[in-house]
């Protein structure tokens, strides 16, 4: 007969043990979980965070819970001793961002600089944890609106450079970005494309492709199109156009089209082969992204050489014109024919 596979336990954590705090359920837990928080005893207090983050995942128990000041008692444990607290602490509060109430109390109680002194810490895990309640927090404009009024930018930049772990990248990438959709100075002074544009050769995808939205927002405001052209992110970009990832090669597309802008980018990507990488583009499933090729394509046209190469791939974007289910790539479409057979 077959057995059944012996549940595996984490050698650190401690065991649940049922006597330890017996749940009353719901919101009625909630006053008793935010004593046992408050307990000298480390093993009720990871007991409590435990139990919470089962309470949390219930909507309904978050109005009680913010009532109750769970915010506030998670705040004193986030410099706690011990690192299971620290994490399962900064874990809870990354539940509590997930919600708009969860959120505004995060904003009013100081929790963003509070969970960014953990950045620090030298425990992954809480890092992570940390990372990732920050940046659930900025996915909404006030979260990211807050986080660039504590001025903690520069410092997110600077553990985005220091983190060697994938996981870790890759959430920080993603704060920044929920950030930049905001304002984008801070990270234009924070030297952020300076370091994207080695993360776009990263070995994960994932933080390939962040990294190349990262460049994108950045690049909208016209000093980001001039650091992107002289720190050397179009070969890296041009590269990402031929890449597995299908996610990186629409996110470096958009990038290209925001830069291509400036005419000496223009010449760069003609001379680096953008032009039939772009094309192969036009065939993507994402009609946004078949919109950013074209738009790219259409300013290369404007460089001598790239319009020289692009009468070649005419009947394709007349396919376009004629076929395309969006209204608004037709239209971009049949620009593009137009600037491509324009003579003077």
């Amino acid at each position: 007969a077959n057995k059944m596979a012996a549940p595996r336990v984490c050698a650190n954590l401690p065991l649940y043990d049922p006597s330890k705090s017996s749940l009353a359920f719901g919101n009625r837990a909630l006053p008793k979980l935010n004593r046992e928080l408050q307990s000298s005893d480390v093993a009720v207090r990871q007991q409590a965070l435990l139990l919470l983050a089962d309470v949390l995942h219930k909507r309904e128990n978050l109005v009680t819970a913010l009532k109750e000041g769970i915010p506030a008692s998670l705040k004193q444990l986030l410099p706690d001793k011990n690192a299971t607290v620290r994490q399962r602490s900064a874990h809870a509060l990354g539940i509590i961002a997930q919600h708009a109430l969860g959120r505004l109390a995060f904003l009013e109680s100081g929790l963003l600089p509070a969970l960014s002194q953990l950045f620090s810490d030298e425990d992954k895990a809480v890092r992570l944890s940390a990372h990732c309640a920050v940046e659930m927090c900025c996915r909404t404009s006030e979260g990211a609106k807050g986080l660039l009024e504590a001025g903690l930018i520069p410092l997110c930049v600077e553990k985005l450079s220091q983190e060697t772990d994938t996981e870790l990248k890759d959430v920080i990438l993603s704060t920044l970005h929920w950030c930049f959709l905001v304002e984008t100075s801070q990270g234009l002074a924070a030297n952020t494309i300076q370091l994207c544009a080695s993360l776009l050769k990263h070995k994960d995808a994932s933080v390939r492709s962040k990294a190349a939205q990262v460049t994108f927002d950045l690049s909208l405001p016209l000093e980001g199109k001039e650091v992107c052209y002289s720190c050397g992110c179009i070969p890296a970009l041009v590269e990402l156009l031929s890449d597995q990832d299908k996610d990186t090669r629409a996110q470096a597309t958009a990038s290209l089209m925001s830069i291509a802008v400036i005419t000496k980018a223009k010449h760069t990507m003609v001379e680096q082969g953008a032009i039939p990488l772009l094309t192969a583009q036009l065939e993507h499933t994402s009609s946004e992204v078949r919109l950013n090729t074209i738009k790219a394509l259409t300013l290369l046209a404007e460089a001598p050489k790239g319009k020289g190469e692009l009468r070649a791939q005419l009947e394709k974007l007349k396919a376009l014109v004629n076929t395309d289910t969006s209204d608004m790539v037709r239209k971009a479409a049949s620009r593009a024919v137009e600037v491509i057979t324009w003579t003077p």
